[in-house]
């Protein structure tokens, strides 16, 4: 078996760009509403680390994700950071040994990570409030919509971040 290479620089410059988008999303276009959804590109981030750099770099980048998310007090405390560290490094391993790496599987990664994201919200604390089901089902299908529409802002900088290293690192 082969043992992964991580480059230290590289998760760094993750976990910054990570930081930035949050930062973005919450700060400057976070009362940006689109068919009454905002746009979440924090869980494409998660995707697009799992598609371009592998398991490592995915969990690292989905634990700084869940960070975030709990440090904007949105949801149950400790879920977030638990959800996207599995889901990174699941989706790292996926890409490995399944998926191309290619746009369209980011795009079907991103997709099923926003539905399944949405049903753990609505699981943990939106059906113990009293919200409809059917509500909240529109509302993951135009929020899962729109993170895959955008998912190109963070995929594309990624995508350069990742060959650039792999160059450096040859």
């Amino acid at each position: 078996m082969q043992r992964e290479h991580i480059s230290i620089p590289k998760l760094i410059v993750y976990v910054l760009f990570s930081v930035i988008i949050f930062a973005l999303q919450t700060g400057t276009f976070g009362g940006m509403r689109i068919f009454g959804s905002a746009v979440d590109l924090l869980p494409a981030l998660v995707t697009a680390a799992a598609l371009l750099g592998g398991p490592a770099e995915a969990a690292v980048v989905g634990l700084t994700v869940g960070i975030c998310y709990d440090l904007s007090f949105t949801g149950v405390d400790g879920l977030y950071p638990l959800f996207f560290l599995l889901f990174g490094y699941a989706a790292g391993k996926l890409c490995q040994r399944l998926l191309t790496r290619n746009y369209i599987s980011m795009l079907i990664l991103t997709a099923f990570e926003c539905v399944l994201l949405g049903l753990l919200r609505y699981l943990f604390s939106l059906m113990h409030a009293g919200a409809s089901f059917l509500i909240v089902l529109r509302q993951l299908a135009v929020g899962t919509v729109l993170t895959c529409l955008f998912c190109f802002i963070v995929y594309l900088p990624l995508r350069r971040l990742s060959s650039k290293s792999r160059k450096r690192s040859r």
